[in-house]
């Protein structure tokens, strides 16, 4: 009786285990020879697929990217409202997967598909009224920018730490630096002014900031 032969491993096998090792675990701890030892196979499987871990961090950037759903444009009443719309599943998308930030973080979005999407964004950004002009390029890239900044601020795990995301409830810890705060003398009066700190407060404030207040070239008059 012959014995059966085992069933091929995947590239898209390869990056979802990835994916749950860094998920559990972190980036740090992610090696082409756990990855086989997670995927059943043997240590050199990863490496069918990809060159080493460089090679698989891109491949996982570019995942997170196209696997981004773009939110509806349904009754979004302007392209402003949508660009902060889709600032905020990046952020929800990102908060689910705390380990894979630093790697969306230094990775720039460069393959064919995952530029695909980023162009189906800033289409449905024109149709609904954003300028064809090249200050739109750059208030995309940095809403992302920041985008991705309060996200690791937020969900990563604190450098040097040995947990895969941050532990601590987002309130506690806020409420632990409000106590801070409310003790030194400058900080402390806008404490008892009612301020408080909050990420998520914060991020919103930020993006319609930059969103309402980024400088487009006046039209011409006539």
């Amino acid at each position: 009786m012959m014995t059966p032969r085992p069933e091929r491993i995947s590239r898209a096998d390869v990056l979802s285990a990835a994916l749950e090792l860094i998920d559990a675990d972190g980036l740090d701890q992610l090696t082409m020879r756990r990855l086989g030892t997670a995927l059943g196979a043997d240590p050199m499987t990863a490496y069918r697929h990809f060159a080493g871990k460089s090679d698989l961090a891109d491949a996982l950037a570019d995942e997170f990217w196209t696997g981004l759903s773009l939110p509806s444009a349904s009754g979004v009443p302007d392209w402003r409202a949508y660009a902060h719309e889709l600032m905020r599943a990046i952020r929800a998308e990102l908060a689910a997967h705390s380990g894979l930030i630093p790697i969306v973080a230094t990775h720039p979005i460069t393959s064919p598909a995952a530029l695909a999407v980023a162009d189906e964004a800033i289409g449905i950004l024109l149709d609904l009224g954003a300028p064809v002009d090249p200050a739109l390029g750059d208030l995309v890239n940095v809403l992302v920018m920041i985008t991705v900044a309060s996200a690791m601020g937020e969900f990563s795990a604190p450098a040097g730490s040995e947990s895969t995301a941050a532990e601590t409830a987002e309130g506690e810890h806020e409420d632990t630096e409000a106590a801070l705060l409310s003790q030194l003398p400058h900080l402390g009066r806008i404490i008892a002014a009612g301020w408080a700190p909050s990420a998520e407060r914060q991020f919103e404030a930020g993006i319609g900031a930059i969103l309402h207040g980024w400088p487009f070239p006046l039209p011409p008059t006539s």
